[in-house]
């Protein structure tokens, strides 16, 4: 009698052990204070690129000479584009890797750290002389246009209009390449560009075009 009154016990104290065992599920993840990181480091030195949740931008360079803080508060028009443009399905399809493996006396290598509101992140690492898609050329080009917000703002949206967009318009962007517009559609708000040195053409919107190119002249 003892003994059928012992298995139905020890049975129940397994199933609550295991039950006890069982990990609670995690708590979601706290929201990122910011919303883009680039890192970038080559034997000329250290440079980090940080926006900050609260609009606070801060660029830190760290070389021979010293070290550098640069800060600017963004004003709200572009810290939502930012912290809305860096989390796109575009930019977290990219490879996580995109290193050459190649070594240079001045080629850069660079971590990039994307967020999401959801406390999720993409890291990102790339060199100065990496092959890079449409989508990651865009997003270097973004960053290169953060970082020189700095010290240099951003040209207004007046200096990027369909009036001036025309086909055959130049368009410079932050990282360096050219690219030449093919197409204006004035209704639907894109123009298709084609790089000049570049294997692909696409199509951006004309209300981010300042945050990715230098004005056209």
């Amino acid at each position: 009698m003892t003994a059928m009154l012992v298995v139905p016990l020890l049975k129940k104290l397994v199933a609550l052990a295991a039950l006890s065992a069982t990990p609670a599920p995690s708590s979601p993840s706290s929201k990122p204070t910011f919303c883009v990181e680039w890192v970038r480091q080559s034997r000329e030195g250290y440079e980090r690129v940080t926006l900050f949740a609260d609009s606070t931008l801060i660029w830190k360079t760290s070389d021979r000479e010293g070290e550098q803080v640069r800060r600017k508060t963004l004003p709200p028009e572009e810290i939502e584009f930012y912290c809305s443009y860096f989390p796109r399905r575009e930019f977290w399809q990219i490879s996580e890797d995109l290193r050459t493996g190649l070594t240079s006396d001045f080629a850069g290598q660079s971590l990039v750290t994307l967020t999401r509101p959801d406390g999720s992140r993409k890291v990102i690492r790339f060199d100065d002389l990496s092959a890079l898609s449409a989508d990651a050329g865009a997003l270097r080009a973004a960053l290169d246009g953060l970082k020189s917000a700095i010290s240099n703002p951003l040209a207004p949206a007046s200096r990027f209009t369909p009036d001036v967009l025309r086909p055959g318009t130049i368009l410079k962007r932050f990282d360096g390449a050219i690219f030449r517009v093919t197409k204006l559609e004035k209704e639907q708000g894109f123009v298709e560009i084609r790089g000049v040195s570049e294997p692909y053409s696409q199509f951006v919107k004309i209300e981010e075009l300042r945050f990715q190119f230098a004005a056209p002249e």
